[in-house]
């Protein structure tokens, strides 16, 4: 069709601009690569939730009574990490959240009710009330 009176369609048609195409500034999914460094230490990550992964040594269906488990959810550049109490801790941004987790796993044979003393000090967490987390991580709605 190289005589056709509307010429090729490449030469009239522009690709957009990187910085247009759609997805191209989003953030990575920050549980993705979580997920990825826990099992390269031997832990798993499930997606409980869009906002929380279940972090865990267990294969399957987590249970709190079959073994260490706890939530991690991730908002606005910071991550914060559920107990089963419940009790919530907000993680400071420079902590390395691998080896928190690390640490949480050794802790306890069963789910942990708290995050122990030592653990809150190294790490640097900061506890936080429910209502404060609620406010970050809304459940209102949600079914059960």
């Amino acid at each position: 069709m190289a005589g056709s009176r509307f010429g090729r369609i490449s030469d009239r048609l522009d690709a957009p601009p990187l910085s247009r195409i759609p997805g191209r500034d989003m953030q990575p999914d920050p549980y993705i690569a979580l997920t990825k460094s826990l099992a390269a230490v031997g832990l798993t990550g499930q997606r409980n939730r869009p906002d929380q992964l279940i972090v865990t040594a267990q294969q399957g269906p987590v249970w709190p009574n079959k073994g260490n488990s706890f939530w991690l959810s991730y908002n606005q550049g910071l991550w914060y990490l559920s107990t089963w109490l419940p009790a919530y801790y907000r993680v400071p941004a420079n902590q390395d959240v691998v080896g928190l987790c690390s640490a949480c796993m050794a802790v306890e044979a069963s789910a942990m009710s708290r995050v122990p003393a030592d653990i809150v000090t190294r790490f640097q967490l900061q506890e936080i009330d429910d209502r404060q987390y609620e406010r970050l991580f809304p459940t209102e709605g949600e079914g059960d």
